[in-house]
């Protein structure tokens, strides 16, 4: 069919294209293409360039002085576990533990430090927790350095990344804590070359559970994907961050992309395996859920000797009433042993590819 000759195809597609550059989608989709070249902190770096100081006859850009070390027991300790591991029943035990300040997932989306009624409410699987926020009251100013993308950009952070909020978050944390600052964190898996560059003299904890009992917890909201569910790019679900970390990380990790994996389990393990390796890395000591839960006292007992928390003395049963009770493996009603296998075997192929 002919078009009306007062039909302007130009100005219908100038009208079209102003439309969609100015979508928020849009945008937001071509910022997240597009954000290496952007705002990206991993681009090819100068290779000829060192530092030096500043010319001294101006008499500017001297070094800042230096900040005296805390004492071996005042010194930060930061935990670090994937989701649903079981790093909240480990800060509730250190949050009931004397001389210690616990902060619960500082880099939360929730912003803890900031009075909403909401942040009375607890996950109904985190037994004998209550009020996440208690430690963060009177710290509404620290809303000011705190930034929502800690959860889901930039996830993975070298010695020479650079994230001034984020240090100053976490100074202030520090400087504030009334006692000993142990800090809980979810989301720092792959940011420790960064957080060893910024506090030298902080210790490093990093816990890890099973993860195929961790994989079952990852789906505690919502359908949750069956052996027999094929992973999409797009998928609705998301496990716990897993695949938005993904997203984030393929960048750096390119076996973490989608597109690559039939099941979103590889998913979960990969990055399990990737928490654990920079744990062996980085960390000063490692500990297993599955060995807290068994014998709490002699793994805290373990914990406080190497950090020297109160000495390293553990009260003899001073921890039961916060324990859950112990129950068996589910993992083996979701999937047989041979599913699980395969996968992982699949998984560490690609990690071996990738690291040696």
């Amino acid at each position: 069919m002919p078009l009306s000759p007062h039909f302007d195809l130009r100005r219908v597609l100038t009208l079209a294209l102003d439309k969609l550059a100015s979508s928020f989608h849009f945008n937001q989709q071509w910022r997240e293409v597009n954000r290496e070249l952007l705002v990206g902190q991993h681009c090819l770096r100068p290779k000829d360039i060192r530092y030096a100081p500043a010319p001294e006859r101006y008499g500017c850009g001297e070094a800042a002085p230096s900040v005296p070390l805390r004492d071996e027991s005042e010194q930060p300790l930061f935990v670090t576990a994937r989701f649903r591991s079981g790093s909240t029943l480990l800060w509730n035990l250190f949050r009931h533990t004397p001389g210690v300040t616990a902060y619960y997932e500082p880099l939360n989306e929730r912003q803890w430090f900031r009075s909403r009624p909401d942040n009375d409410r607890t996950d109904p699987t985190h037994l004998n927790a209550r009020r996440y926020g208690q430690e963060y009251e009177g710290m509404e100013d620290l809303a000011r350095w705190f930034s929502k993308d800690w959860t889901y950009k930039d996830l993975y952070m070298d010695e020479r990344s650079c994230d001034r909020r984020l240090a100053r978050f976490l100074t202030e944390l520090i400087r504030r804590a009334p006692c000993r600052p142990i800090l809980q964190c979810n989301r720092l898996d792959f940011r420790l070359p960064w957080l060893r560059q910024h506090f030298p003299d902080a210790g490093i904890l990093l816990m890890y559970r099973n993860p195929r009992e961790q994989w079952l917890s990852t789906q505690r909201s919502s359908a949750g994907a069956p052996p027999e569910h094929r992973l999409v790019s797009d998928e609705a679900d998301d496990y716990f961050y897993s695949l938005a970390w993904a997203r984030d990380l393929r960048r750096v990790f390119p076996f973490l992309d989608l597109s690559q994996h039939e099941h979103a389990y590889a998913i979960h393990y990969l990055l399990w395996r990737l928490s654990e390796l920079f744990g062996r890395r980085y960390a000063d000591m490692i500990i297993a859920y599955e060995d807290l839960v068994a014998d709490c006292d002699g793994v805290l007992g373990d914990v406080f000797q190497r950090f020297r928390i109160n000495k390293g003395a553990i009260p003899a049963g001073s921890y039961d009433h916060l324990l859950q009770p112990r129950r068996g493996e589910r993992w083996p009603q979701y999937a047989d042993q041979a599913w699980f296998a395969q996968i992982e075997s699949q998984c560490e192929d690609e990690l071996l590819r990738f690291f040696v």
